[in-house]
This record gives structure tokens, sequence and C-alpha cells, in this order.
């Protein structure tokens, strides 16, 4: 389980520092410095002012959780309830074990849990593989973003759109497979929940990267 606070506020941090001191995934610091950072640095801060924590609030209430007030943010240092977000991520759990059970009995239900806590272990890799390991292996003419060590990488960029180094130069699309090859399966499964109304607005920056660099669709 990762909480939407924790993952949303820092990703904006990472693209706001990336691979600079402050980075949550800075590669530079190493393996372990990305493996375990919701352990070791990428909590909330404890010390918000009002004003920072109105704003850091804004950053993450896309995501639909009920957040604390400023006193509860003081009393617990989270944007979130404890208790409020452990009782979710329990009935959340619980109703998916049950679904999976009636499908295919505990066996179905123990292998679709053993592989999400394999994705959960696996994912916490990706942006220490994702920023080159603190290297520089961008590819000239490939890696277009030039602020920061990003890649693209075939294997996440097939499995779960995540070109990397496209999502760097625009964040908010929800396409990052910009050129041919760039298999986007997140983006078509985006646009098939558009075609029959589950979501109603995205970012699609295709076109403006394709005119920036003067590539051919």
């Amino acid at each position: 389980m990762v909480p939407e606070e924790i993952y949303a506020i820092s990703h904006h941090v990472h693209h706001a520092k990336s691979d600079q001191p402050g980075d949550p995934y800075n590669a530079k610091g190493g393996f372990l410095y990305c493996f375990l950072a919701d352990v070791n640095h990428q909590p909330i801060a404890k010390d918000l002012t009002a004003d920072e924590y109105r704003r850091t609030v804004q950053l993450i209430t896309h995501t639909g959780i009920i957040t604390n007030s400023y006193a509860a943010y003081q009393k617990w240092g989270s944007i979130i309830n404890p208790r409020r977000a452990i009782l979710a991520c329990l009935l959340n759990w619980v109703a998916w074990y049950i679904i999976a059970y009636l499908i295919g009995g505990h066996a179905l239900a123990c292998a679709l849990f053993g592989a999400a806590a394999f994705w959960a272990i696996g994912v916490r890799t990706f942006n220490y593989e994702g920023h080159g390991k603190g290297k520089d292996k961008r590819k000239k003419g490939y890696d277009l973003n030039e602020s920061d060590m990003s890649i693209n990488q075939v294997w996440p960029g097939i499995v779960a759109g995540e070109w990397h180094n496209n999502h760097h130069l625009y964040p908010s699309s929800a396409r990052s497979g910009f050129l041919k090859h760039q298999i986007d399966f997140a983006w078509y499964y985006i646009k098939l929940l558009h075609l029959i109304g589950g979501v109603t607005t995205y970012h699609d920056s295709k076109p403006a990267f394709l005119n920036r660099y003067k590539l051919k669709d």
C-alpha cells in the first residue's frame, strides 16, 4: 500500500527537483535511497504553516480523499486521518479478496494478492532505473528532455505506459508514448474510459511534442 498523500505529493517534488538535493527519488542517492523512499524521506513535513498546508492539500484533492483540517494535521502529521487511511485499505483488501474468492476460491485470491505484493516491491526500483541508476544514460535524439537524467525504457513503457523521459517533458499528459513504437496501454485505457464516459477530460501532449521537436506522427 502506498497512501495517496505520500505518492502524489512526493511526485510533485520529484518533478520540481529531479536529480537534485531534495528529490525523494534522487537516483544519485543510490538504490536503497530510492527503494526505501517512503520510509526514509518521503512522508509529509510535520511543520508546515497553515498556508503551506492549504497549498499541499490542493495538490491532492483530485484523488478524492477526505483531508484533515490544519489542526488535525498538526495532531497527526498527515493529510489524511490515519484511522481512515487504515480502514480504507483494509476494506479495499477485503472487498477484492472476496471478489477473487467468489470467482476462483482461495487459490485465485492468494495468487492475485501475491502478484500485487510482487508488483508493490518491484515498482520501488522504477525511479532508480528510470533515472539511469544515477548516471547519464540518455540517448541523443531519443530522450529529448535534457533537464534531468530520466530515460525512456521499453519494458516500463509497454507494461505501464511509463515512457519516463517523455513523462518528464509533459508531466500532465495522459499519454507518454509519443513515438510510433512507444506502446502506451495506460493511454489506451484512458481513451476507452473517455469513450464510455468514465473520464471527462484529459491532456494529450503528443501534438505539442511532435511540433516542438519537428517530428512526424
